[in-house]
């Protein structure tokens, strides 16, 4: 078996037993909960080096969106926030998706990311109200906001 055989092995073992434990013994925050469940890099959560690591980051290169694409999104939505532009979901899909933007950016990308950032509570409400602006947002964008809800949003697949 190939080293890389076996993180891959290693990262699936560690991402089923992150997501029963939170989802049964309600350890971990829904953010770093949604992000193993939805394959994104939590990077809000990373060490500085001064404490133990958390299990995320020995695994880096197993999630499916990126640190690069978290750290890119945030800052680009922080600016949006600072300057109080009005950023809607199709605004932000023109800006990267369809600008060729470097990162190859999906909506599936897109949405965990913003999913991931509203549960860590970044941005206030009026910002994510904007993003998801009836008619400027598909309708998978609601889901977005709200509460995680452990017993029926988290999936072993």
């Amino acid at each position: 078996m190939s080293e890389n055989s076996l993180l891959s092995a290693m990262f699936i073992q560690q991402r089923i037993q992150i997501m029963h434990i939170g989802k049964h013994y309600g350890e971990f925050s829904d953010a770093y909960l949604f992000a193993w469940e939805s394959g994104v890099y939590p990077f809000l959560s990373d060490t500085d080096g001064s404490v133990p690591r958390n299990p995320h980051e020995s695994y880096a290169d197993f999630f499916q969106t990126s640190k690069e694409k978290g750290e890119f999104l945030i800052k680009h939505l922080d600016d949006a926030w600072g300057t109080q532009q009005q950023l809607t979901f199709y605004a932000l899909e023109d800006q990267l998706i369809n600008s060729g933007n470097f990162l190859n950016w999906s909506r599936s990308n897109l949405l965990d990311l913003c999913r991931y950032f509203y549960l860590d509570r970044r941005f206030d409400e009026a910002f994510w109200q904007t993003m998801i602006t009836p008619m400027q947002c598909p309708v998978e964008a609601y889901g977005v906001i709200g509460e995680l809800d452990r017993s029926n949003d988290i999936y072993f697949m």
